[in-house]
């Protein structure tokens, strides 16, 4: 929400209020996901880019992906 709250803070903040009363009259049930709520808000036509780390876990460590490939090579 953070990226997009920059992109469109007016947008968001209506968004943010609207699911509020959604949560509080009940009508939503359960966890809502990072990328339910990123569709959603597409779908809504506010298009942004996130910043996307991918991350591996290995040997109990999480490794950038950056890191996994130069270990390889």
């Amino acid at each position: 929400m953070e990226t997009a709250r920059r992109y469109y803070p007016a947008e968001v903040a209506e968004l943010e209020a609207r699911l509020a009363e959604v949560i509080l009259s009940g009508a939503l049930k359960g966890p809502v996901t990072g990328e339910e709520l990123y569709s959603f808000l597409r779908q809504m036509g506010l298009r942004f880019s996130l910043d996307i780390k991918i991350r591996i876990r290995e040997g109990g460590r999480l490794k950038s992906l950056e890191e996994k490939l130069r270990s390889q090579g």
